[in-house]
């Protein structure tokens, strides 16, 4: 018997365990007010934002596996969260050799963002 030991070119994304045919709602606007944001603060937010809309809460903590999610380093993701922070689309708590927690805010505001409105239809 004779095997073949195939071997993958680019590394696997990590997965998110979400059922991708469920739709699921997106605020744009917090998109739209993270494109102002320079370097790669809108790739992490987008990062952040698909594990707020999986989650269901607003407050997530920003891991490695977001991270690598989104193709964004440990040394790029600091100063993204802090521009994040600096525009006020965030509020993030940092604890020593702990993730970093971070709650999305509505944008112009400091409550935490709705994900899911009363009525959506």
């Amino acid at each position: 018997m004779s095997y073949s030991l195939s071997i993958a070119t680019t590394a696997p994304r990590p997965l998110i365990r979400a059922n991708p045919k469920t739709p699921k709602l997106v605020r744009l606007d917090v998109l739209e007010a993270a494109t102002h944001v320079a370097g790669k603060a809108c790739q992490l937010l987008i990062g952040l934002m698909l594990l707020v809309v999986i989650r269901g809460a607003p407050t997530v903590p920003l891991t490695r596996r977001t991270m690598a999610r989104v193709n964004i380093s440990r040394e790029a993701a600091g100063p993204a969260l802090r521009r994040l922070e600096d525009a006020g689309l965030v509020k993030v708590w940092r604890l020593p050799g702990r993730a970093s927690m971070v709650c999305l805010l509505e944008p112009g505001k400091t409550t935490p963002l709705v994900i899911h409105p009363q009525d959506h239809r």
